[in-house]
C-alpha cells in the first residue's frame, strides 16, 4: 500500500445537539473534555480539545438528529470512538453519574469497550487501547 502524502490526520468532529448549554456540560462532567469556548444562551456551537490537533464540536441543531446508525446486520454503530486511560476506573465513575451506559466490552486483542450516549442520542464508543 503506497504511502498517503496528502491526509495528515482528523482534525475535527461535528457533532448535532439540541441544546448547547446541557451537552456542554454533558461533555465536560462525564467526558472530561476541555472546552475551547465560552458558551452562553446564544451560543450555536461548543468547541473541545481532544489533543493539542484535534477537537469536537457540537453545533447547534433545530431538530434532535444524531449520527448513531444501524448497520446491515442490526449492529447499531457509532461514528466516534475516543482512546480513553483507565478505562476500568473511568467506566465506574461513568456508570455512577450516568444511566445511558453499556457494559464493558472484552474484544480480545482490541482492547476493552463501553459506549455512552450523549443527550441527543449520539453514541460514542470509549476504548482502552490494544490488549
Amino acid at each position: 500500500m503506497s504511502e498517503n502524502k496528502v491526509m495528515k490526520g482528523i482534525n475535527c468532529i461535528y457533532l448535532p445537539v439540541t441544546n448547547i448549554e446541557e451537552s456542554t456540560s454533558w461533555y465536560q462532567r462525564i467526558l472530561r473534555l476541555e472546552r475551547m469556548n465560552d458558551i452562553t444562551s446564544e451560543s450555536t456551537q461548543a468547541q473541545f480539545r481532544i489533543t493539542p490537533d484535534q477537537s469536537i464540536f457540537l453545533i447547534k441543531t433545530a431538530e434532535k438528529v444524531n449520527l448513531t446508525y444501524t448497520e446491515i446486520d442490526g449492529n447499531e454503530q457509532c461514528i466516534l470512538t475516543l482512546a480513553v486511560s483507565n478505562i476500568r476506573e473511568l467506566y465506574e465513575e461513568i456508570k455512577a453519574m450516568e444511566s445511558d451506559i453499556s457494559s464493558i466490552e472484552d474484544n480480545g486483542a482490541c482492547g476493552l469497550s463501553f459506549y455512552v450516549k450523549d443527550p441527543d442520542g449520539n453514541k460514542i464508543e470509549l476504548w482502552g487501547g490494544w490488549a
